[in-house]
């Protein structure tokens, strides 16, 4: 099958130097419309956007994630408001959008968990999403969704640990699309003072399994301009941040022109270290 959504033909035509950022917010933090001017006044600085679906267990997350959760649900948020909202900025941009789920939220909705996983991607790609990282789903059970990704043109992207194994690694790069997000430490999210050397040894492990057509792009605890220079020379093709980004808006809840001219700043902060390497 070619692939043909908005995220494979970004990386598709990517040249060896390349290198993207991918900035993460909680859907509907800190309200719904606060939350689509964000992603606006942002995307000129994002290659590509990830957006998590608030989930009231979202257990790969960190206090700082768990707590925009929380904001997006008391401010209303729910599935298919997220869904909507990513669709209208579908409407602003074609840059890829790449959602953060879990397994429960993409199997209700239908009698069997194959119509419902159905029902729900079909709603995906038409809410213009163009891949999604779920979780709490091993490669081992990953079939159906792999599935659905094929029929409906969407990137499943796997989450790959320092405690992942060769034997997986193996399997996860078989059957993975789109790239690898490699999880820079163990533990949850969370902004972090320092890179450890685990991380540079696991993006050597990595890039030595793939090719151009999987980068390997790294998140979990990237804070600082200085962490960005340090992960790309060590070999990554991308770098996702979301902790720092959404304690900018937690920091600034009272101050929305405040907090919009901190996100740009800190953006444009990342890009500018992402170009350097390039």
């Amino acid at each position: 099958m070619t692939y043909q959504n908005r995220l494979f033909k970004l990386l598709n035509s990517r040249k060896a130097e390349e290198k993207y950022f991918m900035p993460f917010f909680v859907a509907g933090d800190p309200n719904l419309d606060s939350f689509k001017e964000i992603v606006k006044i942002v995307e000129p600085y994002a290659d590509i956007i990830e957006i998590g679906i608030p989930f009231s267990d979202p257990i790969a997350d960190g206090p700082t994630i768990q707590e925009g959760n929380v904001r997006a649900f008391k401010a209303g948020i729910n599935t298919i408001k997220a869904l909507e909202a990513i669709k209208e900025l579908r409407v602003f941009t074609e840059k890829p959008f790449i959602i953060l789920t879990y397994y429960n939220i993409l199997i209700q909705g239908s009698e069997t968990i194959e119509q419902s996983i159905d029902i729900t991607f079909e709603n995906l790609k038409n809410s213009g999403i163009d891949g999604m990282v779920i979780a709490d789903l091993p490669i081992e059970e990953a079939e159906l969704v792999l599935n659905a990704c094929e029929k409906y043109d969407l990137a499943l992207i796997f989450l790959v640990a320092p405690s992942t194994t060769e034997e997986r690694l193996e399997k996860i790069i078989k059957k993975a699309r789109g790239f690898i997000y490699l999880i820079s430490v163990m533990g949850v999210t969370g902004a972090r003072e320092s890179v450890d050397q685990i991380t540079k040894d696991n993006i050597a492990r990595i890039k030595k399994k793939t090719n151009k057509d999987l980068p390997v792009f790294v998140g979990f605890g990237i804070s600082k301009p200085e962490h960005v220079k340090i992960i790309i020379d060590a070999g990554a093709d991308g770098i996702i941040i979301g902790s720092a980004i959404v304690d900018i808006i937690k920091n600034n809840l009272n101050n929305f022109p405040s907090m919009k001219d901190k996100l740009v700043d800190f953006h444009l902060k990342i890009r500018n270290s992402i170009k350097e390497r390039m």
